[in-house]
Protein backbone atom coordinates (compact mmCIF):
# COMPACT_ATOMS: atom_id res chain seq x y z
CA UNK A 1 0.00 0.00 0.00
CA UNK A 2 2.66 2.48 0.99
CA UNK A 3 5.38 1.44 -1.80
CA UNK A 4 2.15 2.68 -4.66
CA UNK A 5 1.61 6.12 -2.61
CA UNK A 6 5.57 6.33 -2.86
CA UNK A 7 5.61 5.62 -6.63
CA UNK A 8 2.97 8.40 -7.51
CA UNK A 9 4.87 10.99 -4.99
CA UNK A 10 7.58 9.94 -7.49
CA UNK A 11 5.38 10.53 -10.55
CA UNK A 12 4.44 14.04 -9.36
CA UNK A 13 7.82 15.47 -8.64
CA UNK A 14 8.52 14.11 -11.88
CA UNK A 15 5.81 16.19 -13.30
CA UNK A 16 6.80 18.91 -11.56
CA UNK A 17 10.41 18.98 -12.31
CA UNK A 18 9.59 18.64 -16.22
CA UNK A 19 7.26 21.68 -15.48
CA UNK A 20 10.25 23.65 -13.91
CA UNK A 21 12.46 22.86 -16.52
CA UNK A 22 9.88 23.78 -19.28
CA UNK A 23 9.50 27.36 -17.29
CA UNK A 24 13.10 27.80 -17.27
CA UNK A 25 13.72 27.18 -20.99
CA UNK A 26 10.81 29.53 -21.74
CA UNK A 27 12.12 32.36 -19.66
CA UNK A 28 15.61 31.67 -21.35
CA UNK A 29 13.99 31.94 -24.95
CA UNK A 30 12.52 34.84 -23.38
CA UNK A 31 15.35 36.78 -22.49
CA UNK A 32 17.40 35.22 -25.69
CA UNK A 33 14.81 37.12 -27.62
CA UNK A 34 15.03 40.31 -25.60
CA UNK A 35 18.39 40.41 -25.99
CA UNK A 36 18.20 39.44 -29.70
CA UNK A 37 15.62 42.23 -30.21
CA UNK A 38 17.71 44.55 -28.39
CA UNK A 39 21.11 43.75 -30.51
CA UNK A 40 19.02 44.08 -33.85
CA UNK A 41 17.77 47.42 -32.83
CA UNK A 42 21.05 48.68 -31.88
CA UNK A 43 22.79 47.41 -35.67
CA UNK A 44 19.65 48.89 -36.95
CA UNK A 45 20.25 52.86 -35.16
CA UNK A 46 23.88 51.91 -36.00
CA UNK A 47 23.22 51.20 -39.75
CA UNK A 48 20.94 54.30 -39.89
CA UNK A 49 23.48 56.51 -38.04
CA UNK A 50 26.58 56.22 -40.73
CA UNK A 51 24.08 56.27 -43.67
CA UNK A 52 22.22 59.78 -42.56
CA UNK A 53 26.48 60.32 -42.16
CA UNK A 54 27.39 60.08 -46.18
Amino acid sequence: MSHRTHRTALKRRRERHCLVQALGQAAFYAAAATLAGGLVRKLLHLAHMSASSC
